[in-house]
């Protein structure tokens, strides 16, 4: 498979849901692949195949060995709980020398995973987050003892289509990343929701406060990732407080009521969970 060109590559999803229905999407909108067909699902809900085929136009099915025998990469994209169950079933069908198996299920390590499969087994361990839905995700991946460095181009390559690939880390951080990038769009939910609330109690409208709220956070988001501006945050902080200024009050504000501090503690919590899930 080292040799083939990633638009000839046959992809096989273990798990048709939200994540892989994403994944899927972008796959063919940014032509990532050449075809639908050399895409393939499989879920044990009707329901969900039946919306799969419709709307994203590829061949689905309830048997996870078909999608083993029909592909060159697996993505494992089921719930921690159903991991073993399905790596049981596929086992006798996946071969080390022709599959690689990409697995974005949380809180499941390689080792876990090539235990349950053939000797020499190919793993990679991804974490992508919801923002993939709209091709906003930013993912890093652990690679397993047998995986090779065109099998890492290869993750790298697909999952910088639904948003960016930052590359691989040690797999003791992915519950950091878990708990960061996995579990953040709920972390800045929370945020934006608040600072519309601020902004009704104040006397705008709830869908103006919402509106306002979260554009300023993706213009934020933009200014600091952007290389020609190289803001660190504490230095667009600095730029935006002006010395008596409204922002210098509100930070002031912040500070007081511990915002630092919690937010810290929310990803140490996140991480400690994630931690206490891993198997």
């Amino acid at each position: 498979m080292a040799g083939k060109m990633l638009a000839n590559l046959k992809i096989g999803f273990l798990g048709a849901g939200r994540m892989s229905q994403a994944l899927v999407r972008s796959l063919i909108e940014r032509n990532v692949v050449s075809s639908k067909d050399q895409i393939m699902a499989s879920d044990v809900d009707e329901n969900q195949r039946r919306i799969v085929t419709s709307q994203l136009g590829i061949k689905t099915t309830d048997d996870n060995r078909q999608v083993v025998n029909e592909s060159d990469l697996l993505i494992l994209a089921v719930k921690p709980k159903d991991v073993e169950g399905v790596l049981k079933h596929i086992n006798e069908s996946l071969l080390p020398e022709n599959h690689l198996l990409v697995s974005i299920a949380a809180g499941i390590r390689t080792t876990t995973i090539e235990q349950a499969l053939k000797p020499k087994s190919r793993v990679i361990r991804i974490m992508p987050n919801v923002a993939c839905l709209v091709n906003a995700s930013c993912s890093v991946y652990s690679a397993g003892q047998s995986a090779t460095a065109s099998d890492r181009s290869m993750v790298n390559q697909i999952f910088a289509s639904i948003g960016s690939c930052e590359g691989e880390i040690e797999e003791n951080l992915l519950n950091v990343v878990t708990a960061l990038s996995g579990s953040g769009p709920a972390y800045f939910s929370v945020i934006a929701e608040a600072l519309a609330d601020g902004a009704v109690k104040a006397g705008l409208s709830r869908t103006m406060a919402l509106t306002l709220a979260i554009k300023t956070m993706m213009g934020t988001a933009q200014l600091l990732l952007d290389k020609n501006q190289s803001f660190h945050p504490s230095q667009l902080k600095d730029a935006v407080a002006s010395p008596g200024g409204t922002t210098i009050y509100g930070l002031q504000m912040m500070e007081n009521a511990g915002i630092r501090a919690a937010l810290m503690e929310t990803v140490s919590a996140a991480t400690n969970r994630a931690a206490q899930l891993e198997s």
